[in-house]
C-alpha cells in the first residue's frame, strides 16, 4: 500500500463515510490548525487505486526536526488489524522521511462505558485489545490517564443520543435537569445561533469564566479562527444565551404580585394550623422572590449575556467544544436552557449524538472541576472512556535529547518569570 497526499475533498468525503468520523480529521480542522503554527498534511492510504484510510497529520517544527500529531485519528476500519498495521507503518515511514521525531495518535476508540462513579459497566474487549496491538507495533501508550492535563485530548467524555423525539430526549435527563427544563424557561432566556455579535458575546463570558476559575483562556483571535474556519465549511456554530433585563424585571414584579395575592387569599381562610403553615410557607417564598427581585432590579444593562458555546459538528455528531458562563443571575439556569436547546437543535438538524467534549476519569467531589463533571452528567449521556494516546517514536535518541532541552528551557523561562514578578 502507498501513503500519499490527497485533496481536501477526498479526505473529507472518506472521513464522512467512515465508521469513526471526527471533525479533527477534516480539512476544516487542518485550516484551524494552520493558524496555530502547525503544518497540515492531508494523507491517504491507497491499495492500488482504492482509498483504504486517511490521516490528517499536524506537523510542528522543533529545531531541525518535526513532531507529527494525528488528532482523534487516523481513519481506517479498526476491525481490520492488517489495515491498521499498514497505516501505522506508512505513517512512521512518512515521518521518518520528513525528519520526524514521533507520530502521536489518540483515535476515537471507546474501550469502556462507565457509571456515575467512573466505574466500568461495559467493556469493549476488542477495542481494549487494541492497546496491546498498538504497543506490539511500536506505540508507546501514555497510560490510562484520568486528568485533562495528562493527555492532548480528553480521554473521557459524555455523549448524549439525540436520535429521539422530544419526550425521549427529556426522559434521558437526570431529575435535576428535568425539573429545570420542565418549568418551561420561565425567565424567558433568549437563545441565539450564529448571531453577528455571537463571537464577542462568547469571548466576554469565556474571559469571565477563566477569571472566576483561575484558568488560562485562549486569545480572541484563536476563537475567531476556530469558529470562522470551521463555520466556513458548516462545521461550527455559536450559541448564546442572554436575558432582556427590562423583561426580567417585569417578570419578577408579576411574581411578587402573584405571591402577595396568594397571601391575601390565604389570609381570608379560617384560622387554624393549615392556614398558619401555608402563610409560613408563603412568607418564605415571598422573601426569596423579593431577594431575587432586588438583584434583578439592580441590573443596569438592558441585555446581559449569561452563557455561550462554540460547537463543532461533522457527520452524525455535534461537540460542545468551548463554553463559558457568567456568574451573574445563575439562578436563571441559563446554561441548562442553552445545552438543552443544543440537544434539540442538533436532533432537528439531523445529528444523532451530542458530545460534551471531555470529563476527567476520576470522580473527586473536592476537585475544582467537579461541578463541570456534575453538570455534564445531569444530561444523561453515556460516560465513555477512550483508548488514550500512543507515541510512535521515530528517532529515540534525538527525541530524548530535544525533550530534555525543551524541559530546561521551560524551567529557565519559569524562573525568569518569577524574578520579573
Amino acid at each position: 500500500m502507498e501513503l500519499k497526499e490527497i485533496s481536501a475533498e477526498k479526505l473529507d468525503d472518506f472521513v464522512l463515510h467512515s465508521s469513526k468520523p471526527h471533525f479533527m480529521q477534516t480539512s476544516a480542522w487542518a485550516d484551524v490548525s494552520a493558524t496555530r503554527n502547525y503544518i497540515p498534511h492531508l494523507l491517504g492510504l491507497f491499495d492500488g487505486e482504492e482509498l483504504k484510510g486517511t490521516a490528517l497529520l499536524l506537523e510542528k517544527k522543533v529545531l531541525i526536526y518535526s513532531t507529527y500529531y494525528c488528532p482523534r485519528g487516523f481513519i481506517v476500519d479498526y476491525g481490520d488489524k492488517k489495515l491498521i498495521k499498514e497505516m501505522i507503518d506508512a505513517l512512521k515511514d512518512y515521518a521518518r522521511r520528513n525528519k520526524g521525531l514521533y507520530v502521536k495518535i489518540n483515535p476515537d476508540i471507546i474501550i469502556r462505558k462507565l457509571n456515575e462513579e467512573a466505574e466500568p459497566i461495559e467493556t469493549n474487549e476488542y477495542n481494549l485489545g487494541l492497546v496491546d496491538f498498538f504497543r506490539e507495533n511500536g506505540g508507546r501508550h501514555r497510560g490510562f490517564t484520568t486528568k485533562f492535563t495528562e493527555s492532548s485530548a480528553p480521554r473521557f467524555t459524555f455523549r448524549v443520543n439525540v436520535d429521539k423525539d422530544d419526550d425521549g430526549i427529556f426522559a434521558g435527563l437526570h431529575n435535576t435537569t428535568r425539573k429545570i427544563i420542565k418549568e418551561g424557561n420561565p425567565y424567558e432566556v433568549i437563545i441565539t445561533k450564529n448571531d453577528p455579535d455571537g463571537l464577542d458575546d462568547f469571548y466576554a463570558v469565556m474571559k469571565e469564566t477563566s477569571f472566576r476559575k483561575k484558568l488560562y483562556v485562549e486569545s480572541y483571535e484563536y476563537f475567531m479562527d476556530f469558529y470562522e474556519k470551521l463555520h466556513a465549511k458548516d462545521e461550527a456554530d455559536i450559541y448564546v444565551a442572554s436575558i432582556d433585563s427590562d423583561r426580567l424585571k417585569d417578570i419578577f414584579s408579576k411574581k411578587l404580585e402573584s405571591v402577595d395575592e396568594e397571601v391575601a387569599n390565604v389570609s381570608k381562610r379560617p384560622d387554624g394550623p393549615k392556614k398558619e403553615n401555608k402563610l409560613k410557607d408563603l412568607s418564605a417564598k415571598r422573601a426569596k422572590v423579593l431577594r431575587l427581585k432586588e438583584e434583578v432590579d439592580a441590573l443596569e444593562d438592558k441585555r446581559i449575556v449569561l452563557s455561550a458555546i462554540i460547537t463543532a459538528k461533522f457527520a452524525d455528531k455535534v461537540w460542545t467544544i468551548h463554553g463559558g458562563n457568567s456568574d451573574r443571575l445563575q439562578f436563571l439556569n441559563a446554561n441548562y436552557e442553552l445545552y438543552y436547546h443544543i440537544l434539540l437543535d442538533s436532533r432537528n438538524n439531523g445529528y444523532k449524538w451530542v458530545d460534551f467534549y471531555g470529563s476527567e476519569g476520576k470522580v473527586d467531589r473536592n476537585s475544582e472541576i467537579y461541578g463541570i463533571y456534575l453538570f455534564k452528567l445531569r444530561f444523561g449521556g453515556d460516560f465513555d472512556e477512550f483508548i488514550g494516546e500512543f507515541d510512535f517514536i521515530i528517532r529515540p535518541l534525538m527525541n530524548s535529547i530535544i525533550n530534555k532541552m525543551l524541559y530546561i528551557r521551560r524551567r529557565i523561562k519559569y524562573r525568569q518569570s518569577l524574578k520579573n514578578d
